[in-house]
């Protein structure tokens, strides 16, 4: 019974060796042997077939010679590592040189195997990742692809949370809003950007609900020097699997793009306006000649002490107020043959101080600041003349109970940038004339009027309404422009910009 036994156990133990056998021999995975040293002891028929050596080929070889050379370093240190440190498992992915020198890469799990508790040899389990890895280096070059489009984009691009937490952007959206770098940008929620924090809110909440879509709509927001700046956005709500929703956007920066849009508005505007000026002015200057002729005939026909003479004068007095108004209208209409000349404004406003404080009356005060240098442009000087009464009636007007108006003359050079704030000027040295008051300011209503002939918020008694139009066109006819500021109970600040010329 005992033989029977021993003899069932034996059959049993060589079954289990041949069912072991047959799983190592058809296995699809690379099995070898090693020994200490790292010679191939034993190897599967798989690695005969994947590194194409016959079994005998590889047996005795030293595994590194597989290995490709700028590899070998790094494996040799792996396995030394693990013997001396007696790491039961290790894995390790690396190209291998078949006999051909095809190059395939494995993936290979190691394990000490023990005699007693001596190391007497080591097992590895290896898979042909060759596939895999191609696949993964095909990814690798189309992320760098695409994160070399995101990073050198002209246009600032970036993804938010939910929350507005900035999860990615690019330089040029850093760069846009004046961060020194995408890092210190991501130190800020996207709300900190908006002019006006609500605006975003109201943005995501409008899509909340809705099938992730496109959206495209301009914004104000706030560079980190508090700058604002006008964005096209071109942006969307998408959701993952999870149901995380999150915002990504595209920013084009079009405040330039704005500049250049309004002052060509402008122009048109005035241009349209000033034709019509134009019109008015010669035909009204035809109905004027009629009239004054007429009451000059009245006048010759009429004693001296007759009543009706009176009448006459005063009906070619009024017809002077409209010649003169004709005038006004022409000058900004720019009909009129000028003769600019060069002059020194630093020299000609302090000669001016003391009709413009008569002009200001008593309860508003003048201060009058100059270079000590000279500040030589080319306008008519007449012309100049009636910019600066115009601007301090203005001004005046402004401050019905009083204050004080400031005027201030500078040179600053515009650059590309800076010029396209200021409308209808290129880039270059400029005399700057700045006439500040203290009044309550400009109403929004009003300020898109602000330079249109007869347009005046003043009592029909103060005022034509064509002040600031003849500043405009006179700025204009010196190839200068006339810019302004204004802040609800800050006061105005009116900027008459006019080419600095040669000495």
């Amino acid at each position: 019974m005992a033989a029977d036994d021993q003899r069932t156990a034996e059959e049993a133990l060589r079954a289990s060796e041949a069912r072991l056998r047959h799983i190592v021999e058809h296995a699809q995975d690379l099995i070898y042997y090693c020994d200490v040293d790292g010679r191939f002891t034993y190897v599967n028929p798989a690695a005969s077939r994947v590194m194409q050596y016959a079994e005998r080929e590889l047996l005795g070889r030293h595994f590194l010679t597989l290995v490709r050379p700028d590899y070998r370093a790094a494996a040799a240190a792996l396995y030394t590592r693990q013997i001396q440190e007696r790491v039961p498992n290790t894995y390790f992915e690396f190209p291998a040189v078949t006999k051909s020198g095809e190059v395939v890469w494995v993936g290979q799990h190691v394990q000490l195997v023990y005699a007693g508790d001596r190391i007497d040899a080591v097992h590895a389990i290896a898979r042909d990742i060759t596939r895999q890895k191609d696949a993964e280096e095909k990814l690798k070059k189309s992320e760098a692809r695409y994160r070399s489009l995101i990073q050198g984009a002209a246009y600032g691009i970036f993804r938010t949370s939910d929350d507005g937490t900035i999860l990615d952007a690019n330089p040029a959206l850093a760069r846009m809003l004046g961060y020194d770098s995408v890092d210190e940008l991501m130190t800020r929620k996207i709300i900190d950007v908006y002019e006006s924090p609500s605006e975003r809110a109201a943005i995501f909440e409008r899509h909340r609900g809705q099938t992730p879509e496109n959206l495209s709509i301009d914004v104000k927001w706030r560079r980190k020097d508090a700058t604002t700046i006008t964005v096209h956005l071109t942006a969307r709500i998408v959701q993952d699997l999870e149901g995380a929703r999150s915002f990504e956007g595209i920013a084009e920066d079009i405040t330039a793009r704005r500049a250049l849009e309004e002052q060509l508005r402008q122009a048109q505007k005035m241009e349209a306006v000033g034709r019509l000026a134009r019109g008015i002015a010669h035909d009204f200057n035809n109905v004027l000649a009629a009239i004054l002729g007429c009451s000059d005939l009245l006048a010759l026909h009429l004693p001296q002490d007759d009543p009706a003479r009176t009448d006459a004068d005063e009906i070619r007095r009024a017809a002077e107020r409209g010649a003169a108004l004709t005038r006004q209208l022409m000058t900004f209409s720019r009909s009129q043959a000028l003769e600019p000349q060069r002059l020194d404004l630093a020299a000609v406003v302090p000669q001016l101080t003391s009709l413009l404080r008569t002009l200001a009356g008593a309860n508003v005060k003048v201060h009058v600041h100059v270079p000590g240098s000279a500040v030589p442009v080319m306008i008519e000087p007449g012309q100049f003349e009636q910019v600066m009464l115009n601007l301090v009636v203005n001004a005046r007007d402004a401050m019905p109970d009083g204050g004080s108006i400031s005027i201030d003359v500078s040179t600053i050079t515009l650059d590309d940038e800076a010029a396209l704030r200021v409308s209808g000027v290129r880039p270059g040295a400029y005399a700057r004339i700045a006439v500040r008051d203290t009044g309550a300011g400009i109403d929004a209503d009003a300020q898109a009027h602000i330079f249109e002939p007869f347009f005046t918020t003043k009592d029909p008694s103060k005022g034509t309404g064509l002040g600031l139009s003849i500043v405009y066109g006179i700025a204009r006819e010196a190839h200068g422009a006339v810019t302004f500021s204004t802040a609800p109970n800050a006061g105005t600040t009116f900027e008459v910009w006019l080419p600095l010329v040669g000495g």
